[in-house]
């Protein structure tokens, strides 16, 4: 019994000390901007065709959505309004124009998704199906000013669970086609570009490769050293190990093997402290960086979105001796609430008669 108390709490210890290890490098990541003033909505629509259409499909705008069961058939639509380009940041509007905006429709709890996309051309894509719960559209400059609307039908998949439909609007970077290069802006409202070069990530402020820092990493991806890059008066192209020994930090100048101490110091940490609070990265001997958490991490330039939701319906089961009674089978929930009360009606029934029987 003892070797089994030892051996969990040296399991305990493990994962305690392994979490931290896992958790570090992102720990405090980069918030990304909202769109000021975002004009995008999500309305439910008539599963039926009526005379009062909307965008001439045939179909009606309701005012609320409807309760869903597994099966239910749900119909919707997405309006998504793209900002004109002077009413966007100069960064942001550079990297639609360069193709790095979408439209991203995502379902929860729906099967059998199929979209319907329209821009200012008209009807331009049609019956495209959902996978994996989502399915994103590229915009670009030609875009800006216009209303996007995406039509979505579908069928709930599971009762007993809302039905969702998401629109999102979004500019995100991403690595260059090489895959090589990543541009990000940072709070400070300046760009840094970090370069892939193997298990190497070289982080350098607006192209300036005399100084920033660079991450080297393992096999796992977990950062094994680190170095800074400091291109100053007092210190010209030099390059600093940075080690760190149970917490403390310290930098050792590779051109002659000491510590950096003083002015040189404070100049040291502050490019260290520039670079990790640009990424959002809390420097740990124990973190990871890729290229997959670079994107996740930093990816998000600007974003809104609005979602719908179906509530859940439900099925009403009754255990009763009487045949004649057959609880409802559908997410109505007037007709639930109706046979609720008739139900508890027969149990008070059941309870007079038999208090009348046993006196």
């Amino acid at each position: 019994m003892k070797k089994i108390l030892t051996l969990a709490i040296a399991l305990v210890m493990v994962f305690a000390i392994a979490a931290p290890a896992l958790a570090a490098g992102w720990d405090n990541p980069v918030t990304p901007d909202e769109f000021e003033n975002l004009e995008l909505d999500v309305t439910p629509l008539a599963v039926d065709k009526s005379s009062m259409t909307w965008n001439g499909t045939g179909y009606q705008k309701l005012d609320k959505t409807y309760p869903v069961v597994a099966g239910t058939l749900v119909h919707a639509y997405a309006e998504i309004t793209i900002p004109k380009a002077d009413d966007l940041s100069a960064d942001v509007m550079s990297r639609i124009e360069r193709g790095q905006g979408k439209i991203t429709i995502s379902v929860s709890n729906l099967t059998d998704v199929k979209l319907n996309v329209r821009n200012k051309d008209g009807l331009v894509i049609e019956n495209d199906k959902v996978v994996n719960g989502a399915k994103s559209y590229p915009i670009n400059g030609y875009d800006f000013g216009t209303t996007i609307t995406v039509e979505v039908w579908g069928n709930a998949a599971k009762s007993e669970k809302d039905a969702k439909i998401t629109a999102t609007l979004g500019v995100y970077n991403k690595f260059e086609a090489n895959e090589s290069q990543f541009r990000f802006y940072a709070k400070d409202g300046k760009e840094y570009v970090i370069v892939a070069d193997g298990r190497t990530y070289t982080v350098t402020p607006n192209n300036d490769t005399d100084t920033g820092m660079i991450f080297q990493t393992n096999g796992d991806d977990q950062l094994e050293a680190a170095w800074v890059l400091l291109d100053a008066t007092a210190a010209d192209g030099e390059q600093y190990l940075v080690v760190d020994s149970f917490g403390e930090v310290r930098f050792l100048k590779i051109s002659d093997n000491t510590t950096a101490t003083g002015k040189e110091l404070e100049e040291v940490k502050a490019m260290m402290d520039r670079i990790c609070n640009a990424m959002g990265f809390s420097y740990s001997g124990r973190a990871y960086m890729n290229k997959t958490l670079i994107e996740k991490n930093l990816g998000v330039v600007v974003e809104g979105s609005k979602t719908l939701t179906y509530a859940s319906g439900y099925i009403q089961e009754l255990v009763t001796d009487d045949p004649s009674v057959n609880p409802p089978q559908t997410g109505d929930n007037a007709s639930v609430v109706g046979f609720v009360m008739i139900a508890i009606a027969l149990v008070a029934a059941a309870a007079v008669t038999v208090k009348k029987v046993r006196a």
